[in-house]
């Protein structure tokens, strides 16, 4: 079984890097070409509000981020909810799936705390990014990217957002679809059992940034990164020992639950 899956896996990554090799140009958005470290709200603040609920982003913002993380899922009705685990818990609910919810079912179980995609862009202060987390174990196409792109067309926030997943079948579609969206592929070492769980898979998706595990981030996989002209963003950094890790590694940002982690 793990011989197929690694000659799966090598015929996808050979096809991707034959297709791709030459137009493949990463950029790196504006809003991370700082000289400082860039702090992203991760789900928001956590610490200050249950993550992935506006008065989490909204406290994100007030703390003086200026670009907020967030985990986008489609309802069994088709909308783009802000939830991060792939089951809702809730004895009533038999098919506790978040895809198998509508939506309208979802916030009355939450008390009306599960906000669209649409809500949370709405709040975002001028001048500031959104990094959208497209939640999918699907290879097949589900339709979610198509609805999170003509979200971010509608909304005008072209130019101010990433699109990330650590499904490289899902930015695959994302740059098919809008090669001028900022996408960014996830990474960590854990699930190791998983044929998508490498970093080798950017060369099937192309994305413009590379997000780790700040535990599993070293000088090797940093290089490796930088070799391929991709920004460079860890996760989820709550610690001053893993925010001094980023300084050292000259990330170019960081996610954290803590908004005030990073003043001095």
């Amino acid at each position: 079984m793990l011989i197929w899956i690694e000659t799966l896996l090598l015929l996808f990554l050979a096809g991707g890097l034959y297709t791709f090799k030459y137009n493949w140009k990463p950029k790196t958005p504006h809003f991370l070409l700082t000289e400082k470290l860039t702090v992203i709200g991760h789900r928001g603040a956590p610490v200050l509000a249950k993550e992935n609920t506006l008065d989490s982003f909204k406290s994100a913002f007030d703390a003086g981020l200026i670009g907020i993380e967030l985990d986008v899922q489609l309802s069994s009705d088709n909308k783009l909810v802000v939830f991060h685990d792939y089951f809702i818990n809730h004895p009533e609910i038999p098919a506790n799936k978040v895809n198998n919810i509508p939506y309208n079912t979802m916030i009355t179980i939450r008390d009306n705390n599960i906000p669209l995609l649409s809500d949370v862009i709405q709040i975002i202060p001028e001048g500031s990014f959104i990094n959208i987390e497209i939640k999918s174990n699907q290879i097949i196409n589900t339709g979610i990217e198509k609805k999170v792109l003509t979200e971010i067309k509608t909304r005008g926030i072209e130019n101010a957002c990433i699109v990330s997943s650590f499904n490289p079948f899902v930015l695959r579609r994302i740059k098919k679809l809008a090669p001028h969206i900022t996408t960014a592929f996830l990474w960590t070492a854990e699930n190791t059992e998983s044929v998508v769980n490498s970093p080798l898979w950017v060369w099937y998706c192309r994305p413009d940034g590379f997000h780790a595990d700040i535990r599993h981030i070293d000088e090797k996989l940093i290089d490796w990164i930088r070799g391929k002209k991709l920004f460079a963003l860890a996760y989820t950094v709550n610690s001053q020992k893993h925010l001094t890790r980023a300084r050292d590694l000259l990330l170019d940002g960081i996610f954290t639950d803590d908004p005030y982690l990073n003043k001095e």
